[in-house]
């Protein structure tokens, strides 16, 4: 799955749309004493909403005249309406906007401290907890430039660009931890990665869209496409496992296991790439994303018994009112100004929605500007990651940890951090079918890219990297690509779901701290 969360960072919305406003003539005493009592219930409500709206829009006028002052004069366009890209010639304007790109990067500022840790010897624990955080902004300055890069090749190739570069992280990671010779690491992050994503990630985007949606639904075709992809996964690694278990000579089934791996390894890759092709070329419209009508009839709550009776009141309070009112007053009836409040209500947040559904993704930088921008955090991703790998073993020795635990957990959080907080925003937004793109598509690239692609680099420098886990990693691996694929599979979510695959990674944390130390998960043990 093409890594299509670096798409999904919201942008501010240039120009401003406000409301026309109805007047109306003066309320009589009558009038305004009638209005009072009709809507002395809805009446707070709406007035909470209107000025929760209206803070709104203030907040997002002064974030809009806070990007457009990043315009420069005489670009011969309407700053209301673009923004010029930024190119090599303003490096202030390419800092400025790739800084403000999100709040995580106020991180940032732990780069320098985690590069000068190391040659100062510092200890193995801070080196690792000052890098390991230096990393998380530079990830999410990574997806950025990646996004704008993308931008200007147009979809099919973005699209390549995006699942090529969505894990560069992991990759980086596993190449420095695999040149070291730190297999267990290498494999204990990949799997851990996937695990993370599908439940960790995963989970949350359930609950907390959950919480604020009744329900959520996605596009059902693109669930079983990834089902299908990571079953596919699964395979590749239960059959070294299962070929480790024959009863046969040590070197034999070492020797036999690694061949499997290597083979298995170069069809992955296959499966991946035509993957691409199939989601990028031949059938994209089976990923496209469930209509907004869909999302808000899934998300909208069971009104309650008070909700309806208020909604239809009896017949002959109805007439009641209707017949009286306008003959007495002139005004509309209470129950009719209180439906009357709750439409516009609904209407503006429909409008708030729609509004959020129909924003178009801004060029910020230029083609060079974004590949130079790129090239920089790559390059600092490695400093921090080789910094990180090298104070692993002081680490586990200080804080009495096993290899597999910091792996599993630990080196997957950072490399997923910034992937998982854009999965669940969205997800709140009732954008589900991206929030699954981010959480399971991410899992896919390691699966059918990363993990072939270390598998094949320790073939080439003669590490033993293969596809075989211990038999505890593999079952772990195997029920949870079976409880997401079974809690997916329908097409709708709700906080229960996501609550469900919290507490599935939360258990799995634990087993794997009590993992113990002396035993090993990796193919190093063959």
């Amino acid at each position: 799955m093409p890594n299509i969360f670096n798409h999904l960072r919201k942008r501010e919305s240039v120009g401003s749309s406000q409301a026309p406003m109805v007047e109306a003539d003066s309320p009589t005493p009558l009038q305004a004493d009638a209005t009072r009592r009709s809507t002395r219930n809805w009446g707070p409500l709406a007035l909470t909403y209107a000025n929760n709206i209206s803070r709104r829009s203030t907040s997002n006028r002064r974030s809009m005249s806070h990007r457009q002052s990043t315009v420069e004069e005489g670009t011969g366009g309407d700053a209301a309406e673009k923004i010029e890209p930024a190119g090599l010639t303003q490096p202030w304007l390419v800092i400025r906007r790739s800084i403000l790109s999100s709040w995580l990067n106020l991180l940032l500022l732990v780069i320098p401290v985690g590069i000068a840790s190391h040659p100062a010897n510092f200890p193995d624990v801070a080196v690792f907890v000052l890098n390991f955080f230096a990393i998380v902004p530079l990830a999410k300055i990574l997806g950025y430039a990646t996004e704008q890069m993308s931008l200007h090749l147009g979809d099919v190739l973005g699209g390549l660009i995006n699942a090529t570069l969505g894990n560069v992280v992991e990759l980086l990671l596993g190449i420095l931890a695999l040149v070291k010779g730190q297999v267990e690491i290498v494999q204990t992050s990949l799997v851990g990665s996937i695990i993370a994503n599908l439940l960790l990630v995963s989970g949350s985007c359930f609950f907390f869209g959950g919480l604020k949606n009744n329900e959520q639904v996605f596009n059902t075709h693109a669930a079983q496409s990834y089902g299908s992809l990571l079953a596919m996964a699964i395979l590749s690694t239960l059959l070294p496992a299962a070929y480790n278990s024959l009863n046969a000579k040590d070197a034999d089934l070492k020797s036999g296991v690694l061949t499997l791996s290597h083979v298995t390894a170069i069809f992955l890759l296959i499966i991946y790439i035509a993957y691409l092709f199939f989601q990028l070329k031949t059938h994209a419209n089976l990923f496209s994303a469930v209509s907004l009508e869909d999302r808000k009839a899934a998300a909208q709550k069971p009104k309650s018994e008070s909700d309806e009776k208020l909604a239809t009141p009896p017949a002959e309070t109805a007439v009641a009112s209707t017949s009286a009112t306008p003959d007495t007053f002139g005004t509309p009836a209470p129950a009719a100004t209180a439906a009357a409040s709750r439409d516009q209500i609904v209407a503006i947040e429909e409008s708030k929605n729609e509004q959020e559904d129909d924003e178009e993704e801004v060029v910020e930088l230029t083609l060079w500007a974004s590949i130079v921008l790129l090239l920089i955090t790559v390059g600092f991703i490695g400093v921090c990651a080789e910094f990180l790998v090298d104070s692993i073993d002081g680490l586990t020795e200080s804080w009495n940890l096993s290899h597999s635990f910091v792996g599993m957990i630990i080196l997957a959080i950072v490399g997923n951090a910034s992937e998982h907080y854009s999965a669940i925003s969205v997800a709140v937004k009732n954008k589900m079918d991206l929030a699954l793109g981010v959480a399971v598509g991410s899992s896919i690239q390691i699966a059918l890219f990363v993990m072939p692609v270390l598998c094949i680099l320790g073939w080439i420098i003669d590490q033993p990297m293969s596809l075989y886990f211990s038999p505890f990693t593999t079952v772990v691996l195997f029920i949870t690509v079976l409880l997401v694929n079974y809690i997916i599979g329908d097409g709708r979510t709700n906080w229960l779901e996501g609550l469900v695959l919290i507490i599935s990674y939360v258990i799995i944390g634990v087993a794997y701290f009590l993992y113990p130390k002396d035993m090993d998960t990796a193919s190093t043990s063959l």
